[in-house]
């Protein structure tokens, strides 16, 4: 019988253990009687097959022994080098740090749900996900462009005749080698690695196009993966689209972009903050925290009405938007050709390795694409023109409206403009999602006035809080629950930071990963919610030094708790998070001062002065004071007091930029 074969416990079994036995003590006969006792043994072992079995055991067991620590070696002889050019990527790439770690379980379901019915196999997966992302297109207006046009024509104010060779040469060079492969497979890197044999080839379709007002069919066909965002894995409304598009339709789109923006850049109303250059999240924020501020200081109330659009970017009509860009001035040529590029675009969805049936994308501007942003915006430009008696901000399509309550006839002119804007949703075929619209109240005083606004006839809902823009405001501007969340979010971003890279060894990929995914969440419009208390300041470094102890240990070998934050930032050169936001506000007044932030209400906003020469304060800005502290927190009035004290040694006027902020690192971080 094979050994194979030998059960465990059997006689057959016993008698190969005995056999081992009789092996080894054999072998050991062999070093006391030579060669003569290794030839009777030799003969003995082919007269017993059980014996001869086990010898074959033995040697199996030594040889997959020997085998497995050479294959063990190997597998953590190649886990190091893998860990060390990791940590390399990472130092020149810290995003790829999310692929290494990231669990996409919840990516690609085994089944899904959609209206109530389960799909379990993966054609039948993407069909279901193509029909709720076709869902969301509501049908556009269909007219004759150019009978239409012809009647409006108001001028050709803006025009693309024509593409330049310098325009493909940098449109080629910005693009980005890392997008994904679209639905011609031409990875970006080759065009941009080949980029001399594809200039000319390009240029020349780019101009056809224009000359024929077509986009290219197959430069709109769209390859979407669905992203699973959160909630049930199985549902299909917990996944959101990402779409595909080729690199050659991005070069396309970016070199009109550029064309397009520089000739209407004038046109966009001050109060977008969205997808304009030299603006952001934080000029949109700091001017409504200026307004709160002003508001509070004449102990007035600023009531701000937060309103939520439903699926915009994705319900844009493309007759609405078409004749909107001709009243501008397009000229008709422009807007054949964009008339060409919105509509007809062809869409599935890919999921693992089934596609979806083809479906069209009836409405909105397309996802992904460079275009997309700038006639969004050129579409909602004249929102902001129907409100009479109250402000607004606009950041894309993220729209807060508000006014100074000193009467109640002040609410009366608020809830006016709420209905010019419903009217101007319902001409411009946009949908309020009113129940995620929300009043907040920002006052000092102990009795508010809890005025009552309506949408539709719908009434909206009372906040004591609302996360605008990434940042959470209260009634009283005190940021402490922002504050609070940011913090528990940093610390979770920095337990899995740890997690992932405890056998990571090198410093600088610690260092670079701390930066891009801890301490970036830790300064997101820092010059909005900087504290001033030392609690809230110590809770926040408290973050950073855990790192520190981290790094330590890497360093060492040795986890200690009672080595002081100081000595810890002056052994790994890491400055203090608290003399960063400094810096941070330094930079950003600096930057509008001198035009790198274009927003005309923070620079009117900035006192200059011009003290005589008997004062003993020369400084070139006004120190306030105040009794509130909130006033103090302002980062307007934080930059003066913070510049001050260091405006001998900085000129903000004619340093350049670099120079500024080398000079302000040196005079500033601790």
């Amino acid at each position: 019988m094979p050994v194979c074969n030998i059960k465990k416990g059997s006689a057959k079994a016993d008698v190969l253990q005995e056999a081992k036995v009789l092996f080894w003590d054999e072998i050991s006969m062999m070093h006391k009687h030579g060669l003569e006792a290794v030839n009777r043994t030799l003969q003995d072992l082919r007269g017993n097959k059980d014996l001869m079995g086990g010898l074959i055991v033995v040697l199996a067991v030594d040889e997959f022994r020997s085998l497995r620590s050479a294959v063990k070696y190997s597998i953590q002889k190649d886990y190091n080098t893998y860990l060390r050019l990791t940590e390399k990527n990472l130092i020149s790439n810290p995003r790829k740090f999310w692929s290494y770690f990231n669990n996409t379980k919840h990516n690609s379901p085994n089944s899904l749900y959609y209206n109530n019915v389960c799909y379990e196999n993966d054609g039948d997966i993407a069909n279901a996900f193509a029909d709720y992302f076709k869902s969301v297109f509501k049908p556009s207006t269909n007219y004759d462009i150019k009978n239409e046009f012809k009647s409006n024509c108001v001028g050709d104010f803006a025009k693309i005749d024509s593409v330049t060779y310098d325009d493909v040469i940098l449109a080629i060079r910005e693009l980005k080698s890392s997008l994904s492969v679209g639905v011609d497979n031409i990875p970006s890197f080759i065009i941009k690695g080949c980029a001399e044999f594809f200039i000319y080839p390009l240029l020349i379709l780019f101009n056809l196009s224009l000359r024929s007002n077509v986009f290219p069919y197959v430069w709109k066909q769209t390859r979407i993966i669905p992203v699973f965002k959160k909630g049930d894995a199985q549902d299909c409304k917990n996944y959101r689209p990402i779409a595909i598009l080729s690199p050659m339709s991005k070069i396309f789109e970016s070199i009109i972009r550029k064309r397009l923006f520089h000739q209407v850049k004038n046109l966009i109303s001050p109060y977008q903050h969205g997808f304009i250059p030299k603006r952001s999240t934080a000029t949109n924020l700091f001017c409504l925290t200026n307004k709160i501020i002003s508001s509070f200081q004449i102990g007035s109330q600023l009531d701000v009405i937060y309103t939520d659009f439903s699926k915009a970017f994705d319900s844009i009509d493309f007759g609405i938007l078409l004749n909107k860009l001709h009243g501008l001035g397009f000229h008709v040529n422009l807007t054949d050709w964009l008339h060409s590029y919105l509509c007809n675009r062809s869409l599935y969805v890919n999921f693992k390795n089934a596609v979806s049936r083809e479906f069209s994308g009836t409405s909105g501007v397309p996802q992904g694409s460079n275009l997309g942003p700038l006639l969004f915006i050129l579409f909602i430009n004249d929102l902001t023109s129907v409100f009479k008696y109250s402000e607004c901000l606009l950041f894309a399509d993220d729209l807060k409206l508000f006014s100074s309550m000193n009467s109640n006839l002040d609410a009366v002119l608020l809830q006016s403009d709420l209905d010019c804007l419903f009217r101007w949703c319902t001409v411009n075929k946009l949908h309020l999602n009113i129940e995620k619209c929300s009043i907040l109240s920002y006052t000092r005083k102990s009795q508010p006035l809890n005025n009552v606004y309506k949408i539709n006839d719908l009434v909206l809902s009372r906040a004591d809080s609302v996360t605008d823009l990434g940042i959470i405001f209260d009634t009283k501007l005190d940021f402490s629950q922002h504050i609070n969340s940011m913090v528990s979010k940093a610390y979770r971003r920095l337990g899995i930071l740890k997690r992932k890279t405890k056998e990571f060894s090198s410093e600088i990929a610690l260092k670079v990963l701390y930066y891009a995914h801890v301490r970036s969440s830790l300064e997101y419009c820092s010059i909005i919610w900087d504290p001033i208390y030392r609690n809230k300041i110590e809770i926040i470094e408290r973050i950073q030094n855990n790192f520190l102890r981290y790094l330590l240990y890497k360093k060492n070998g040795i986890y200690l708790q009672d080595v002081s934050s100081s000595y810890l930032r002056d052994m790994f050169n890491i400055p203090s998070l608290y003399s960063r936001r400094d810096v941070s506000c330094v930079l950003f007044f600096y930057k509008v001062i001198n035009g790198s932030i274009d927003c005309t209400d923070i620079l009117s906003a900035i006192n200059f002065s011009v003290p005589a020469r008997s004062l003993r304060n020369q400084g070139s800005f006004p120190n306030v004071y105040s009794r509130f502290k909130y006033i103090d927190r302002f980062s307007l009035y934080k930059f003066y007091k913070t510049f001050n004290k260091i405006s001998g040694e900085l000129d903000i006027y004619h340093m350049s930029p670099t120079v500024f902020k080398s000079n302000c690192f040196q005079l500033l971080y601790t």
